[in-house]
């Protein structure tokens, strides 16, 4: 099994939900071992995992953690660079029964990449991102996004796709190869403020001077009155289950790049 099978296969096994479920199948194997004691701690546990992992404040606070290191400019504040690294993982393929892209929340990277240029932030976007496992009769997801630019008024020769890459480092690879080719020297990287870090610091353990365009972002503060109980804010939530999710994603990946050498320790 190759290093992108992996990185898909060992993370969900450290997630709240499979943790719970590991719990709730010790605590089946205890009543059949008729040790009614055990098994209960075992469910306990179980409730525990998810009561916590699904917690409004637990995720929010997780995931403003990390989505604060870097923070959003708008188009008309963002400096100056040669170009614009959009990161793909922001579409449903078009496979069957679609006939179109379905746009995910990430989808925010098209529109603030595509805004960057016609701020005249930079004079090229270079969209990185194949398909993560190969899909008979579907093009790099890349493809789809160079697409949906153009319908957003970002002309063709404005746009490079990237369409080999299936995971951030290989997006840094892909890139930097484009930008060598051509000379380039500082870009824009647009990709989710949740995965900011990851990605900067990758690029950046390349050599490739990058300013954080960050977007996508999930958790904000609203100073507002509650409109709604406040027993809301403290009951598990799916989404809540979800958000803690990504933020344990990406601290998993940071280690893993870390331990894998893609990301120099030394990097901010």
């Amino acid at each position: 099994m190759n290093v992108i099978a992996l990185s898909k296969v060992i993370p969900p096994l450290l997630y709240p939900l499979t943790i719970a479920i590991g719990f709730g199948l010790i605590a089946i194997l205890f009543l059949l071992l008729r040790k009614p004691a055990a098994a209960g701690l075992m469910l306990l546990l179980s409730i525990v995992t998810l009561g916590v992992a699904g917690n409004p404040q637990v995720a929010n606070y997780l995931v403003a953690d990390i989505e604060r290191t870097h923070l959003p400019l708008t188009p008309e504040g963002t400096p100056r660079a040669d170009a614009i690294v959009m990161l793909a993982g922001v579409v449903g393929l078009p496979a069957p029964p679609r006939v179109a892209v379905n746009l995910s929340g990430a989808a925010d990277r098209i529109v603030h990449a595509a805004r960057l240029y016609r701020a005249a932030k930079a004079p090229l976007i270079i969209v990185s991102g194949g398909n993560v496992f190969p899909q008979p009769g579907v093009k790099p997801e890349s493809f789809y996004i160079a697409q949906l630019l153009q319908e957003w008024g970002v002309p063709n020769q404005a746009i490079i796709t990237e369409g080999q890459s299936r995971n951030t480092y290989q997006n840094a690879l892909g890139s930097k190869q484009i930008l060598e080719e051509r000379d380039i020297d500082k870009i824009l990287l647009v990709t989710s403020a949740l995965h900011m870090p990851r990605a900067l610091a990758v690029f950046q353990s390349l050599g490739i001077d990058a300013i954080p365009a960050v977007t996508d972002i999930m958790i904000a503060q609203y100073d507002l009155p509650h409109t709604h109980p406040a027993v809301l804010d403290w009951l598990p939530t799916v989404q809540s289950l979800l958000l803690t999710t990504l933020a344990i994603k990406e601290h998993l990946g940071m280690w893993a790049y870390r331990w894998l050498g893609w990301i120099k320790t030394e990097t901010k």
